[in-house]
């Protein structure tokens, strides 16, 4: 019986390069007593084996590579008509969620880039200063539509994704996005000195000066319009609202089109304009008794114009004014769209 026991008994085999030493009754008293003392101190730290003792253990090798089991979870992941219907176009798509690096890289990036996302928008950026484009996010259907603008990217070793159109959700926070979605450099506004500047020798010129307009869909409708009937440049007190990802998509690629400036004091830059032979002309959003004003066809306008648009009457602007300008409406609707107006007024320059 107990040659069975100690047959089915597991056999470890320990190799042993030092020399065996000899027990004697001693050594046992003292390791039993160490054994002891180690019962009652719970924190006795364990004891040092010698490095020539170890333990002979063996494990199967695998032929399979370690990333094999990573491909077939790909693989798997994968619907049936991408794997049949494979290109060098779908492998760009990424699985994981694309972020702007604006978001993701620090103050600086959130204070120098902005998003620009629609066809038209895009379009207006690579043909105006390509130069300030970081990255594209695109979507497959819109990539032929951008050929020129993804050879040049690769010329410039510029990167660019093709994404889903769920992926240029997240990137861009809205679906309206038209399937393409620029990283650009801000522009960087004028000063009205600067400005002045580079158009001395211009016999014609016209500015837009917008005061209270915050709203990004009637901002980019407003320099649409200015773009449209050649407006060289536009004034606000807070420039940062023209990389607006909405303002630009409104605009249609026409904030490319016209130079920004910065102004603080409104009253101050319509009086260095004045001093320059400009004149000084306010739309009011609708007629009131309270503010003398004509009529638009009974206008005469200068070659040099600076139009002050406001939603809200400023009679500080107002005073200001050479000429004060309104739109007749009627009973049903005595005012129309601040955006709407000012196209109105441009076209009768």
């Amino acid at each position: 019986m107990t040659d069975n026991t100690e047959k089915s008994k597991p056999t470890i085999f320990y190799a042993k390069h030092s020399e065996p030493k000899k027990h004697s009754r001693a050594n046992k008293e003292k390791s039993t007593g160490w054994k002891d003392k180690r019962k009652n101190d719970a924190f006795q730290s364990k004891p040092k084996r010698d490095r020539n003792d170890r333990i002979e253990t063996f494990q199967a090798r695998s032929d399979r590579p370690r990333f094999a089991k990573k491909s077939i979870v790909i693989e798997l992941n994968r619907s049936p008509s991408e794997i049949e219907h494979d290109s060098p176009w779908q492998k760009k798509v990424r699985a994981n969620d694309q972020t702007p690096t604006f978001g993701y890289d620090g103050y600086r990036q959130r204070k120098e880039e902005t998003l620009v996302y629609s066809e038209n928008s895009c379009k207006a950026v690579f043909k105006h200063r390509r130069s300030a484009i970081v990255k594209l996010f695109i979507i497959q259907e819109m990539t032929y539509q951008f050929k020129e603008l993804i050879n040049w990217l690769v010329q410039e070793r510029l990167g660019y994704d093709i994404v889903s159109n769920e992926q240029l959700n997240k990137i861009t926070q809205t679906q309206h996005h038209g399937g393409v979605c620029l990283i650009v450099k801000k522009r960087i506004p004028l000063t009205l000195l600067n400005y002045l500047e580079q158009k001395s020798d211009a016999d014609k010129d016209c500015i837009l000066a917008i005061d209270d307009v915050n709203n990004p869909h009637n901002l980019g409708g407003l320099i649409r319009s200015a773009a449209f009937y050649r407006v060289n440049a536009v004034m606000l007190r807070q420039t940062n609202l023209l990389d607006s990802g909405a303002a630009m998509r409104v605009a249609e690629g026409g904030i490319e089109a016209v130079e920004s400036i910065k102004s603080d004091d409104f009253v101050a830059s319509l009086d260095i304009l004045k001093q320059q032979g400009y004149q000084i002309v306010v739309l009011l959003p609708c007629q009131t008794k309270s503010v003398a004003s004509s009529e638009l066809h009974k206008v005469q306008f200068n070659k040099k114009v600076a139009l002050v648009i406001f939603q809200q009457i400023n009679m500080k602007l107002v005073n200001c004014a050479d000429v004060v300008v309104h739109l007749k409406g009627n009973d049903n609707m005595p005012a129309l769209n601040i955006s709407v107006a000012t196209g109105i007024l441009l076209s009768n320059l």
